[in-house]
Order: structure tokens, then sequence, then C-alpha cells
């Protein structure tokens, strides 16, 4: 993504800073900002410091994502040495910046990459590694201080239940947790639970009780080679656990989790824009203390550090409840004057019953109006949280549900349900060429384009970005194949008009892929979004099955 609108929307228009013209690539081992929160932290402590930051003219900055959560690691990594060399082979780079372990090894691997850029490799989860091709800033994660915030908190803990995985980064992470360890090994049992299933670990963490805590690692892969994202995991062991959770990543400090002394994303978000910047950067500050209130509470631990961020903690009474109160005062007030009369009025009994039974009608009118207006409010809400406010089509959150849904149905029926995943071709170039306002005309036309394509049966929703995913109840895969042609075939013909006159065509690559017996939703829509990738890897502008390509049309 090109961050050039951004930087030059924030940028003062007299000031000193970076280097004319200065291009940066920044990679990102993980996925979007909407699929992981370590990454959205990254780019709110990277906006943060180039907010701060004045200059001349804005340098150029280009984001390339690997997702390894989502992927895999090997196939995020397989394609994009040739991507990159394609798609940057006419930009003149001053450096390249590597986030996280799978784009540092990736960059590692291929000193044939921008030969002569200045690279710098930035949290690379190499102890003492030093490239021979670039800088290092590696983050070491404190576990003494870590484990130091356990005992100081929670002083009746006598057993501490370490969670983590078999990936290269934990492992290293769990020589140095162990050696920490050794400091309490005369007061606490320190036990470690690396080879676990992800369902092991739920009832290990519900066995426990107050005088047991947990250490939980960025865990993402359990014994069986199952994957996922460690905040997914970490909010199911929070659901399960009767133990306080303590862990050393700002990303997984999650509702639930009680969080510790840990690594800042938002800070080497702020690295990343001082290399970007050209400025020298600092590590001392990386890590500190971040807590989930609400936990520390529901827990009943005490001396947090001084300090210490807490997150999710309330405002003031006045600020949480002020209407409330405003409200009682009222009704206080009201009920002391309906008092007050009714003993002025003890000798006109019947009037005062008159005046009391019309009051209670008023209220029973007024709670009646109010509890209408809370379900149209509620509906409201509802349909809200479940359409794309672009399009006005149902959003992720409403497929994914719909998808579970229609999966059970199937099952239970045995009838064929088939998934599109419907992407637009060169997405990002027609925002960069023609501008966002054409690039969103683009998605809701396609939205538009879907909903009068589609059947009354079918549910199109767009899933984030230029995506689609079109669900077909009742549809086998090679008749959800010829529906997919027809929308490719239509999506063709659609022309915007950009500035100037300039006619903007589109087209759109299409993965189809149908249910199986005991599928699960996640698992639809990985193969759907597999046959997406292999059709735009192929060249686009086609329908994808899953397992083989259909030709495409003209």
């Amino acid at each position: 993504m090109l961050l050039l609108a951004w930087l030059a929307a924030v940028a003062p228009a007299s000031a000193s800073g970076a280097p004319p013209g200065r291009q940066v690539l920044v990679l990102y081992s993980l996925g979007a900002d909407s699929a992981s929160i370590w990454q959205q932290l990254l780019h709110k402590g990277l906006e943060e410091e180039l907010a701060r930051n004045a200059w001349t003219t804005a340098p150029g900055i280009f984001e390339e994502r690997f997702d390894g959560a989502r992927l895999g690691e090997d196939a995020a990594a397989a394609a994009m040495a040739p991507y990159l060399r394609a798609k940057y082979a006419d930009v003149k780079l001053d450096a390249i910046i590597a986030e996280n372990q799978l784009a540092n090894r990736f960059l590692a691997a291929h000193p044939d990459l921008f030969p002569g850029v200045p690279r710098h490799y930035v949290n690379h989860g190499r102890r003492d590694w030093q490239p021979d091709d670039g800088s290092s800033l590696e983050v070491l994660p404190d576990f003494v201080r870590s484990l130091g915030v356990i005992t100081q908190m929670a002083p009746a803990v006598k057993r501490i239940v370490v969670i983590g995985d078999q990936t290269r980064r934990v492992q290293q992470w769990l020589v140095s947790l162990r050696a920490a360890a050794s400091l309490y090994r005369h007061r606490i049992v320190f036990e470690y639970h690396d080879r676990a299933t992800f369902a092991e670990l739920e009832r290990l963490v519900g066995s426990l009780d107050r005088t047991s805590a947990v250490f939980l690692l960025p865990t993402g892969l359990d014994s069986t080679g199952a994957l996922i994202t460690p905040p997914t995991l970490a909010r199911r062991l929070a659901a399960a656990s009767n133990a306080p959770i303590f862990t050393s990543l700002q990303s997984l400090v999650l509702p639930g989790i009680v969080g510790g002394y840990v690594v800042s994303g938002e800070s080497i978000g702020r690295i990343i824009a001082r290399i970007m910047l050209g400025q020298p950067v600092d590590t001392a500050k990386v890590q500190g203390y971040y807590f989930d209130y609400p936990t520390v509470r529901r827990f009943g631990l005490g001396a947090v550090p001084s300090g210490a961020i807490l997150l999710n903690r309330p405002g003031n009474i006045w600020d949480l409840y002020g209407w409330q109160i405003i409200a009682g005062l009222t009704l206080i007030v009201v009920e002391g004057v309906l008092i007050t009369a009714l003993f002025v009025a003890l000798r006109d009994r019947r009037r005062t019953l008159a005046v009391l039974n019309d009051e209670r009608n008023s209220l029973e009118d007024r709670v009646l109006q109010r509890t209408l207006e809370l379900l149209m409010a509620n509906t409201k809400l509802e349909q809200l949280a479940t359409t794309d406010p672009l399009t006005g089509i149902a959003n992720r959150r409403k497929m994914t549900d719909t998808i579970g849904a229609e999966l059970e149905r199937a099952a239970r029926f045995g009838h064929p349900l088939s998934v599109l995943m419907v992407d637009i071709d060169y997405f990002k170039r027609i925002n960069d060429t023609f501008g966002h306002e054409v690039g969103d005309r683009a998605i809701v036309a396609m939205a538009r384009l879907l909903t009068a394509s589609l059947r009354t049966i079918d549910t199109a929703a767009r899933f984030g970005g230029e995506e689609f995913v079109v669900l077909m109840p009742e549809t086998d895969e090679d008749v959800a194949t010829i529906a997919a042609e027809r929308l490719r075939e239509a999506a063709s013909a659609i022309r915007l008009a950009g500035e100037d006159g300039v006619q903007v065509a589109l087209t759109v690559t299409i993965g189809v892929a149908s249910a199986r017996p005991d599928d699960t939703p996640s698992a639809l829509m990985v193969r759907a979004d597999k046959a997406l990738y292999r059709g735009k890897k192929d060249g686009r502008n086609r329908v994808v099955r899953d397992g083989c390509v259909a030709a495409r049309a003209g």
C-alpha cells in the first residue's frame, strides 16, 4: 500500500525532515490491519511518529505483507521474490525495512533483491545475529521483568504454566524464559507446554485455580500442525481459564488477558517510522507494562507497577452514570412533589386517586414508547453491524454467520453448497492511477453487479477491500463455475468514468469451491481463497475452481 496521500495530508507546508524523494519499502510478516492486531499496533505507532515529525517533501512509503499467519510461512514467501522484482522494477528505493521473523528471513535469503539498497532488519527473531547486508534491530523480551510482575501482583501464585509452540522464535524465547525462571525455582513450580493441541491447552487452563498463573507466549501452532492466530488462541484460553493469564506481547493484551511487561507493537512501529525518516532509533523503550484493567480487577490483582498503561479502564462515576444520576435525582424530586400533593389532597380522595391513575397510565405509555424506540434502535444497530457501509450489501461478519448456517443445513439434508471468492484485478493500480473515489465506485459497481446477477437464495458480501464472497446454496461446483464465468464476463463490460473522460475497465478473478462433508466455514473459504490466489498468479481475469482452472473468455 502506498501511503503518499496520507503523508501529504499530515505534512506541514514548511518544515524540514526526510530527504526529498526518499522512497522506502516495508515488508511485514503478518496480514492486513483488519486481520492482525499486531499489524494494527504497528501502524498506529508508525502513523503517530510520522505525524510528530515535519518534512518538506513526504517520503514515498510502499508496504507489502506476507500474511504468514493465514497462508502459512512457506506459502506466503514462495512467490514474493518474483512479485517484488516485477512490481518495483522501475522504483528507485532508498531503504528496505523488514519487520518480524518471516519478512526478515525472506529478505536475508534474497541478497539479489534490490542490490545496493540499504536494508534494515527489525524484530527479526534471531539472538546475536548481525546480517552482512544491513543493520539489525532485535527486540529481546525481558522475561525477568515479565515473571517478576507476576510475583509482584499475585504473590500467592505457587505454579506458573508456560504455554508456547514449536516455532523457531518461541523456542528461542523458551530458552531465555527457563533461565529467568531459575530465579524463582525455590518457591514457584514452572510447567512448559509447547507440544499440546489447542483443545488440550483449553482443558489445562480450565483445571487451574487461583494459586496458579499462566504465562502465554505468542502461540499459533499446535502438535497436530493446526494453525491459529495467537490473539484467537488467547481469547479461547481467557474464556476457559480460572487462573490469571500473563503475556509478553502487546497484541495479546486482550479482554480476559491480564497483560504484563510486554513488547510494544506501537513502539516498534515508531522505530520503523524513524528509520523511514533517516533518524536515529533507540530500542530501550520498546517494552513496557500494559494491563487489561477489568481482568486485573476480576482476579483481585494488586501492586500494579508505577507508570503502567491500563487498557479498557472506565472513566469516573459522573462520566459513566451522569444521566442516570440526573434521572434518579429528578425522580426523587418528582416523588417528593407527588407525596406532598397526596398529603394536601387527602380531603379529596377521589380526585387524588384519579390524578394518580392518570399519572400511572401516562408512565405506562412512556415506558411502552421507550420500549418500541429501543427495539427499533436495536434493529437498526443489528443492520448496521451486518451491512457494508459503502456498498449496502452484507459484510464479512454477516457472511461468516451465513456460511456456518448454510453448511449445517447442507450437511443435514445432503444438498450441495458452493462459494465464489471474487477479487477486482489490479485494484491498487486503479486507486493509485485514478484516485480512491474511482476505486470506491469500482467496489460499488461490483456490488451492484453481484446483487443484480444472483438468485434470491444467494448471498453476496464484501469481505474486505476489493474482495467479495458469494454464497450459493443448492449449487454444485459445475453450476457455480458457470455462474462465476457469467459474472466475470459481466464485470469485464463495466466502464467507469475517470478524470478527463478516461474510461476505466474492470476485470475480476474468481475462485470457486464447493462444500465437502464435515467442512468448516474457514476450510471452505480457504479453498476458495487458494483457488482465487492461483487465478491471480496465473494472470487474473479468470475463473479458477478448487483443483482446476477454467478457460478465460476473450
